[in-house]
């Protein structure tokens, strides 16, 4: 391999690129850069913090300050970009707005709709209210959540 860049995506997968990156840089005369993307919020294990990055990409205030107070990271090599998520999910936020407002609440209405969530019980009773879960998976290996 001839990586250009070198991201790291988890915090068990931080110290060890940037050191072997570090090698491979003065092996090959030529810098090969490690960028780090925080995927928490509001509180991070340690092991995301790592120096020797050339970028550490976070998403909140919170991580940005526990990157400059645990891993003594250097406020020039903190890019606050916020979580990096599918396009279609922004352009839903965008259309949504206020999810409390009268346009945000028609919106949920609309979508519900489409995806048939407004459906009859086989009784005939409108099924508006009911509850919803979103089930997502995968982050840790666990497979299939079928």
């Amino acid at each position: 391999y001839n990586p250009d860049v070198v991201v790291s995506v988890h915090p068990m997968m931080t110290n060890l690129p940037t050191a072997s990156c570090a090698k491979i840089s003065a092996e090959r005369n030529r810098h090969l850069p490690v960028f780090t993307v925080v995927t928490d919020l509001g509180s991070a294990h340690c092991l995301w913090f790592c120096n020797g990055v050339d970028k550490l990409f976070v998403a909140s205030d919170q991580i940005r300050a526990l990157a400059k107070e645990r891993g003594k990271v250097p406020e020039d090599k903190i890019v606050q970009i916020g979580l990096p998520i599918r396009h279609d999910f922004g352009v839903q936020s965008e259309k949504l707005g206020d999810r409390f407002s009268a346009q945000g609440k028609a919106y949920q209405q609309s979508i519900r709709k489409n995806l048939n969530f407004d459906a009859l019980t086989p009784e005939g009773e409108a099924l508006l209210e009911r509850k919803t879960i979103l089930v997502m998976g995968g982050g840790e290996g666990i497979g299939s959540l079928s």
